[in-house]
């Protein structure tokens, strides 16, 4: 009697499209923002208590059951081995095709799963635009700007020192450091040495590299 009751309720049209409802977006919510399995879980129950009040009906069997299954392992891989939604899309549809099959009326499963999608599409699309700063797309777009006012600085643009001079305050063999117009700068050579004190002369910058040579003696 108990089951009965318990079918009665869970296949309900009201009560199914609900469950079908909080399985669309709990799974769809956790595939976009991984909120640790929770709402997956939440998913996975209100689908799970739509084949349940179909299964103590009679309807639903375990081929059904293997058709969502494969589903959600899908959608899991998903989750593992990113597939840019392949997995995604072949997942909903083994998830929608279970929930068609289970059912006692295909056409009236058709119209519940209809319009679970719809309001689950306006949900969705309000978590979007709601917590944007927390999507899966987080991944793969690097929003924060790096500029100098929170605290990210970029290599000085030395271009301007080609061709001027200086003398080397330390050993190059071949790094170390010159001054250059009363600047200390780290310098390097093109593989040669350059003892302290050698007047020198730059002949190549490329980003934060000042490349340096000896100053040729002037002849007389």
């Amino acid at each position: 009697m108990f089951a009965e009751n318990l079918s009665a309720f869970l296949t309900h049209p009201v009560t199914a499209t609900v469950l079908l409802l909080v399985g669309i977006i709990g799974i769809a919510l956790e595939l976009l923002f991984f909120s640790g399995g929770l709402l997956a879980l939440a998913g996975v129950a209100g689908f799970a208590l739509y084949f349940l009040g179909f299964y103590l009906a009679g309807f639903a069997g375990f081929g059904d059951l293997a058709v969502f299954g494969l589903g959600l392992v899908l959608l899991i891989l998903e989750l593992v081995v990113p597939s840019f939604g392949i997995l995604s899309v072949l997942g909903a549809i083994c998830l929608f095709g279970g929930v068609l099959m289970a059912s006692s009326d295909p056409k009236e499963a058709a119209l519940m799963l209809g319009i679970a999608l719809l309001i689950a599409i306006v949900v969705i699309a309000f978590a979007i635009r709601t917590f944007k700063h927390r999507g899966v797309w987080n991944r793969f777009i690097l929003k924060e700007q790096l500029t100098t006012d929170k605290g990210f600085t970029s290599s000085p643009d030395r271009a301007h020192l080609i061709g001027l001079t200086g003398e080397a305050i330390t050993p190059l063999r071949p790094a170390g450091t010159a001054i250059i117009q009363g600047e200390r700068i780290d310098v390097v050579t093109n593989g040669s040495f350059i003892p302290i004190g050698t007047s020198i002369i730059v002949v190549e910058v490329e980003g934060s590299r000042v490349v340096v040579k000896e100053m040729e003696p002037k002849l007389d």
